[in-house]
């Protein structure tokens, strides 16, 4: 064997063997997510800061921070490539294509043997007892999403009655730009960064965790001390006018007791009366009878 043909062996070798520790650690990986999956990781329960109500929990904790990180980037990839493929291709189309074109090539395979004294081709590979689903399958999805569902009911009543605050934080920012970013980009874009956001920010949170909390303790603390200035400068303002409301009822209650004194002596004065201020009473009765006949006597 020349020294090419030991060179293109020795590539050859690396390659499949490195083929082969890819294939092996990607199936460890979903096995290992698998495993979490179903509560059947132990050894994972250390690294967790809480605890997991549902196996669905460990699930996705192993899944989002990349603790098996070729089933993750599958499935990474996978979900994008699926946002992608129904944003720029018309799946629904090449499904009634590929139904078509199944069911014409199953049609015409059997209506050509006929001619020829055949049954049909197709109707001979019929089996004799057609495929079912059987119950425990379906119970076994049903259980899954019923877990699932569980899982989703739970998590949101955490998030909503805030046992944890960072992450109740964290939701509220999502939808709070959700809200306004649904105005104005397409749902296919923003299941796009959402799934980038879900996949990298755990995955960045826990491999700079100290740093983030104490950027987030920083700032928590700067928020704090502007929040205590602020009352204090609110209970000072508040107390100089609660000061200068008292003065001014006291000057307002002062000017209404001098006016109060003052008017009984004013109105005395001016009601102190004496005969000369009222008529004489006239010493005899008036003649009636005389200013009727002086009255003119109206002709119309």
């Amino acid at each position: 064997m020349s020294e090419h043909d030991h060179i293109i062996h020795d590539i050859n070798t690396d390659i499949n063997a490195a083929a082969k520790n890819a294939v092996n650690g990607t199936q460890h990986d979903f096995r290992g997510l698998n495993d979490a999956r179903h509560g059947l990781d132990n050894n994972a329960q250390d690294n967790r800061p809480e605890e997991h109500l549902t196996h669905f929990h460990s699930f996705f904790y192993d899944l989002v921070t990349w603790k098996f990180p070729r089933a993750t980037s599958f499935i990474f990839l996978s979900i994008l490539s699926t946002i992608f493929a129904f944003r720029f291709i018309n799946v629904l189309r090449y499904v009634f294509k590929a139904a078509y074109l199944l069911l014409g090539s199953v049609a015409a395979l059997e209506y050509a043997g006929k001619p020829l004294g055949y049954k049909g081709v197709v109707s001979q590979m019929r089996p004799r007892r057609y495929y079912t689903i059987s119950r425990s399958s379906l119970e076994s999805v049903f259980e899954e999403l019923h877990d699932f569902l569980n899982f989703v009911v739970v998590e949101f009543q955490r998030v909503v009655f805030v046992e944890n605050v960072f992450t109740t934080v964290v939701s509220f920012v999502f939808s709070f730009f959700g809200y306004f970013l649904i105005k104005y980009l397409p749902l296919w874009s923003l299941a796009f960064i959402t799934t980038i956001m879900v996949f990298t920010g755990p995955y960045i949170y826990i491999n700079n965790q100290d740093a983030i909390d104490a950027q987030i303790a920083h700032y928590s603390d700067f928020a704090n001390h502007k929040l205590i200035e602020a009352r204090g400068l609110g209970e000072q303002y508040a107390g100089e006018a609660v000061i200068r409301a008292r003065e001014t009822a006291f000057q307002l209650s002062d000017k209404v007791q001098n006016y109060t004194t003052r008017r009984p002596a004013a109105t005395a004065e001016k009601t102190e009366l004496n005969a000369n201020n009222f008529p004489s009473v006239p010493a005899t009765e008036p003649l009636l009878q005389e200013y009727r006949q002086q009255e003119p006597i109206n002709t119309a």
